[in-house]
C-alpha cells in the first residue's frame, strides 16, 4: 500500500516538475478571471433580458405612440417634471417681440443612428401656417402666421431623420408589418413592443404568454389575479375624469349646484381644475365645490338629468347619480362604446395637455369645445396666453383661466386617472 502511495506521489511530482508553467499559469488565469468577469458582466449589453410589451391599437411607421417614439428619439426641446421646457436637439433658442419666429440653436454633437451627423435639415416638423427656414447646419427658424407661445411644447415630440431612425439610445432593429400597419417592433435594448388591434386580443396575448407586460390598465381587471403578475400602479396627472355639462342646456347656478351635491371625497386623488398640479402653471387657489347640501339648492329645479359615458367609467357614473338622487333628481344613464355626439353630461377621461394652453378645449370657437361654453373673458385670456412668451406674464393669466373656468363651471374635476401596468414576474 505504501509502495502504491509512494509511486503516486512521485509521478505527481514529475508532473509538476514538468508542466510547472503551464500549471502556474492556469492559476493566475483562473484568479484574475475570477476577479475580472463580474465587472466585465456588469458593464456588457443585457442580451437575455428582454420585455415584450402589449400596445392596444393600429398604428403605422407614422403615427407610433409617443411613448415608443421617446424611446427612440426626442425632440428640438424636452420637458422637465414641472412641464418646464429645456433643450433637447436645440441647445437654445430665441423668439422675436412678436412672437412669431422662433430661432433654433442645435447641438453639434449629436448623431442619427445611421452614423451620419445631425444637420438642421434633418428636423422637418410639419406644421400648420408655419414655414421653416435652414440658414446653416446648426441653425432652424420657424416662422408662424400668429404668435404662439406654447410652439416650443409641441417641438419636444420626438424628432426623425427617415423611417424610425433617430438619435435616442435606442435603436429600431427590427419591424414587422401587416400591409401598412405594424405587428412588432423591437428595439436594441431587447424591448419588443408587439400591438393588437383591441384590448382583449391583448389579454389573451398575455394569457398566452406572447408578451409580458401590459400597460395602462384600469385598476380591478381579472388579470390582476393571474398567476405570477405584478402591479404596478401609476397615478396619471396628465389625465383626469371629468363631468362635463351641455353648458346651454343646464344654466351656471344649476352646474354649480350639481357640482355641490356630489361627495367627491370618495375619490383619490382629486383633481380641482384643468391644469396639472405637476405644471408651473397650475393654481391651487380656486373653487374645491367640496359637498354642501346647503349650497346645492338649485338642484331642486332640476327634476331629471341624463349622464352619458363609457362602460369603464359606469361605476363612477353611478355614484355621481346616487348622489344627484338624493336630491330628488331623476338620473338616467347611457353606456355606450364612443363618446356621444350630443349628450346633457358626459363623464369621460381627458388628457391634459403639455403646455397650459388649452385654447381648443375652451374657446367658444373651437368645435373640440364640447361643453360649448361661450365665456367672453375666457376666450381673451386664452387668446392672450397663447400669444404671451413671458413665462411670469403667462402664469398670471392661466391662474385666471382656471379662476374662471372653475366660477363658470363646465365641467366637475372629480380625480386624476390611476391605471396598472402588469407585469409577468
Amino acid at each position: 500500500m505504501f509502495r502504491i502511495l509512494r509511486f503516486h506521489l512521485r509521478l505527481v511530482v514529475a508532473f509538476v516538475n514538468k508542466y510547472r508553467g503551464v500549471i502556474l499559469a492556469g492559476i493566475i488565469m483562473g484568479v484574475v478571471t475570477f476577479w475580472l468577469i463580474p465587472k466585465v458582466l456588469k458593464i456588457l449589453p443585457k442580451f437575455g433580458s428582454t420585455n415584450k410589451i402589449a400596445i392596444v391599437g393600429r398604428y403605422s411607421l407614422s403615427d407610433i405612440p409617443l411613448s415608443i417614439q421617446q424611446e427612440i428619439s426626442f425632440g428640438l426641446t424636452t420637458i422637465s417634471e414641472k412641464q418646464e421646457i429645456l433643450p433637447g436637439i436645440a441647445k437654445s433658442w430665441s423668439v422675436s417681440e412678436d412672437g412669431k419666429i422662433y430661432i433654433f440653436n442645435l447641438r453639434d454633437d449629436l448623431f442619427w443612428h445611421d452614423g451620419t451627423r445631425l444637420k438642421s435639415r434633418d428636423i422637418n416638423y410639419s406644421f400648420k401656417d408655419a414655414t421653416i427656414d435652414y440658414p446653416n447646419d446648426s441653425t432652424l427658424t420657424i416662422t408662424l402666421s400668429e404668435a404662439y407661445a406654447a410652439l416650443p411644447a409641441q417641438l419636444s415630440r420626438p424628432a426623425f431623420k427617415f423611417g424610425l431612425i433617430g438619435l435616442g439610445g435606442n435603436r429600431v432593429i427590427k419591424i414587422k408589418k401587416n400591409g401598412l400597419y405594424l405587428e412588432e417592433l423591437k428595439l436594441s435594448n431587447g424591448t419588443i413592443y408587439r400591438f393588437y388591434v383591441s384590448q382583449n386580443l391583448a389579454k389573451i396575448a398575455y394569457k398566452l404568454g406572447e408578451v409580458d407586460i401590459l400597460t395602462d390598465q384600469i385598476p380591478g381587471d381579472e388579470l390582476e389575479k393571474w398567476p405570477n403578475t405584478e402591479t404596478i400602479p401609476t397615478i396619471r396627472y396628465d389625465r383626469y375624469i371629468v363631468l362635463l355639462f351641455n353648458t346651454p342646456s343646464i344654466d351656471k347656478s344649476s352646474r354649480q349646484s350639481l357640482a355641490y351635491a356630489v361627495d367627491k371625497k370618495r375619490w383619490s386623488p382629486r383633481s380641482y381644475g384643468p391644469i396639472s398640479p405637476k405644471s408651473w402653471a397650475y393654481n391651487q387657489d380656486v373653487k374645491f365645490y367640496e359637498y354642501d347640501p346647503t349650497k346645492a339648492v338649485a338642484v331642486k329645479k332640476l327634476s331629471q338629468i341624463t349622464i352619458s359615458t363609457l362602460p369603464a367609467f359606469l361605476k363612477d357614473a353611478e355614484l355621481v347619480k346616487s348622489d344627484w338622487e338624493k336630491f330628488g333628481i331623476k338620473v338616467q344613464i347611457i353606456v355606450g362604446d364612443v363618446i356621444p355626439e350630443s349628450f346633457e353630461t358626459l363623464l369621460i377621461a381627458q388628457a391634459i395637455p403639455i403646455d397650459p394652453d388649452q385654447y381648443h378645449l375652451w374657446h367658444s370657437t373651437q368645435i373640440t369645445n364640447i361643453t360649448r361654453l361661450d365665456n367672453k373673458r375666457i376666450d381673451k385670456i386664452l387668446e392672450d396666453g397663447r400669444k404671451t412668451s413671458d413665462q411670469a406674464k403667462r402664469l398670471l393669466l392661466y391662474k385666471d383661466f382656471q379662476k374662471y373656468l372653475l366660477e363658470d363651471m363646465p365641467t366637475i374635476f372629480l380625480y386624476y386617472q390611476t391605471t396598472n401596468t402588469l407585469i409577468r414576474k
